[in-house]
C-alpha cells in the first residue's frame, strides 16, 4: 500500500516541476494506468500510446496536482478521457465505453413472452441506474456483474485492495436496490439479488 503522505509530498514536487519526482510517480504508477487502459482497449500497443498520452497529461496538469483528493479515480478518469481521444483520432466507434456496456439479465427458454418483457424492462432500468455510478463504482459493478470475477481478480486487476472493491461493490448494490425497488416493491431482496448480481465470494 502506497504511503499517502509520501505520495501527497511527491505530487508537490512534481507540481514544483521536479522532473526526478515525475519519473518516480511514473514507475510507481503505470503498471496500474496500463490495467486501466486494458480494460477497455484489450490491445497493448493501443494500451501503450494511451498511457503515455495520460502521464503526459499528469504533467500538464501538475499545477492542479495537489488538489487532488483521490489519486486513483482521478488516473482511471484520465485514463478513459485519454481512450476516448484515442479512438476519436483512429476513427474507431465500435470500441467498448463504460456508458455503452449493457447489463443483461439471464432468461431461460422456460419463461413465457410475459416473463420475457418484464425482464427486458428490468435491464433496461438497471443499465440506466448503473449507468449513474460513480465510475470506479460503476467499473467495479460491471466486471463483478459481466465478467463473473471475484473481488481478489478485480483488485488484481485494478491494482487496489480486495477491501476497496467490497466497499465499492457494497455501494453499487445499495444504490440499484434502493432506486429499482419502487418501480418492483413486490421483488424480494433475495430475488433482486440472483437476478442482478453474481455470487460474490
Amino acid at each position: 500500500m502506497k504511503d499517502v503522505k509520501d505520495i501527497h509530498s511527491l505530487l508537490g514536487m512534481i507540481q514544483e516541476e521536479n522532473t526526478l519526482a515525475f519519473n518516480i510517480f511514473y514507475e510507481m504508477y503505470y503498471d496500474q494506468v496500463f490495467r486501466y487502459a486494458y480494460y477497455f482497449l484489450k490491445d497493448t500497443e493501443s494500451c501503450r500510446e494511451v498511457v503515455a498520452d495520460v502521464f503526459f497529461a499528469v504533467w500538464q496538469s501538475r499545477k492542479r496536482l495537489k488538489d487532488i483528493e483521490n489519486l486513483e479515480t482521478y488516473l482511471f478518469i484520465s485514463v478513459r478521457n485519454e481512450v476516448t481521444h484515442y479512438h476519436k483520432k483512429i476513427g474507431r466507434h465500435n470500441h467498448v465505453s463504460l456508458d455503452e456496456l449493457s447489463v443483461q439479465l439471464e432468461i431461460t427458454e422456460e419463461e413465457s413472452p410475459h416473463d420475457k418483457i418484464s425482464y427486458k424492462e428490468m435491464e433496461q432500468l438497471l443499465g440506466e441506474i448503473v449507468g449513474k455510478l460513480p465510475e470506479k463504482c460503476r467499473l467495479i459493478f460491471l466486471m463483478a456483474r459481466q465478467e463473473r470475477l471475484k473481488p481478489k481478480e478485480i483488485a488484481e486487476k485494478l491494482c487496489i485492495s480486495e477491501n476497496t472493491v467490497r466497499v465499492q461493490m457494497k455501494i453499487a448494490i445499495e444504490k440499484i436496490i434502493k432506486q429499482i425497488k419502487p418501480y418492483y416493491p413486490d421483488l424480494t431482496l433475495s430475488l433482486l439479488w440472483s437476478l442482478f448480481f453474481p455470487v460474490i465470494s
